[in-house]
């Protein structure tokens, strides 16, 4: 985005990427369904990001998801849609065609497009501007730089980009898992019964917070979105019936049956997914399991120990990266004047459902928009 529109402008612009293609996360992103931003209003939209909570309002206010859309439709004529959960999706589901069509559109308005080319260092120039370094030689002189790196998630090994920063005294923070699954000890009878199996229509509740969705029974513990927004560490309850209270859920275990135990009651008369029934079976107290009342309690505040959280190689997004303390509030270096640093590179974070990719394309827009030179 931060090409697209400096190159608007009248700029000349050369575009590095070290991979052969563009784009790569956005290709793993749109595995199952490319969502590209959320119909949240913007001042609840901003709330979901850490960091500096001006910075994201400034921001998305400048270039916020209608504009974004916008670009998408009229710019790149791909269509999108509004689905489920408040995310806005493009209409062909994954990102193929929106790559091959802003690629072609960024040569059309003259920027050069240099793959199979790694940055490893940039350094002030004796004609003014910087200097941009490859492995194995000079790339250039530049008025003006953006970085627009990655962050930890999905990398076989951890990026090498942080130390081009570090070396020069900037602060980092770790890169660290986020939006991802969470380890759970499960009994060996219960994974050979569940896993794999939906636990549908719940409300996961935890010290950061709650969300509404659906999770996946794994192997190791459990994925899906809320998790994702509400994932910690230690104690979580799901509300295995959010939509009834626990004095309704009471009502319909009570009616008259023939001679059912309460966990039979449950499973028959709640309409509950596989993977909960499977949940109640397996890991309810017994003693739970043989009152109403009890069990009703039970499946309104289920009790679950989440471990640790999956490693970064599995994680949609990571937390961490070059701190906040180093730029300026138009995202430019303050050490290093005309150097600027947006996206994933730098040290925030934000939940799955279009929050991530909007807030790049914002970040890219902004920096655009307040570009100095020298």
């Amino acid at each position: 985005m931060a090409a697209d529109r400096l190159a608007l402008a009248g700029h000349a612009v050369t575009l590095f990427e070290k991979r052969k293609g563009l784009s790569w996360k956005l290709y793993i992103a749109g595995g199952s369904g490319l969502n590209i931003s959320n119909s949240l209003p913007l001042d609840t939209f901003a709330k979901h990001y850490t960091g500096p909570a001006e910075h994201w309002k400034a921001c998305l206010a400048e270039f916020g998801p209608k504009d974004w859309l916008t670009f998408i439709e009229e710019k790149l004529s791909i269509g999108t849609f509004l689905g489920t959960s408040q995310r806005y999706f493009v209409e062909t589901m994954h990102a193929a065609l929106l790559v091959r069509n802003w690629k072609k559109r960024l040569e059309e308005l003259g920027v050069t497009i240099r793959l199979n080319t790694e940055v490893i260092d940039f350094r002030a120039s004796d004609q003014g501007g910087w200097d941009i370094i490859s492995p194995s030689a000079k790339l250039g002189r530049f008025d003006a730089v953006i970085f627009a790196l990655g962050g930890g998630s999905y990398e076989k090994e951890a990026p090498a980009w942080p130390l081009m920063f570090t070396s020069k005294s900037l602060s980092f923070a770790p890169f660290a898992p986020s939006n991802t699954g969470f380890e759970v000890k499960w009994p060996e009878a219960f994974l050979k019964e569940a896993e794999g199996q939906p636990i549908k229509n719940i409300v996961l509740k935890s010290p950061r917070g709650e969300r509404k969705g659906d999770l996946v029974i794994t192997e190791y513990g459990l994925e899906g979105t809320p998790i994702y927004f509400a994932g910690v560490s230690g104690s979580v309850h799901l509300d295995l019936k959010p939509d009834l209270t626990a004095e309704q859920i009471l009502e319909r275990l009570k009616k008259p049956l023939e001679n059912l135990s309460p966990m039979r009651r449950a499973q028959k008369l709640l309409q509950l997914s596989p993977g909960s029934k499977a949940l109640l079976f397996h890991m309810t107290e017994p003693k739970a399991a043989r009152d109403l009342a009890t069990l009703a309690g039970v499946i309104k505040h289920f009790p679950l120990q989440f471990e640790q959280p999956r490693p970064l190689l599995e994680s949609i997004s990571s937390s961490g990266g070059l701190c906040w303390e180093n730029i300026n509030s138009n995202l430019m270096l303050t050490s290093y004047p005309s150097v600027y640093c947006a996206g994933e590179m730098l040290d925030w974070d934000a939940p799955t459902g279009g929050f991530l990719i909007q807030a790049c394309i914002s970040q890219g827009h902004w920096i655009s928009q307040h570009l100095s030179f020298g």
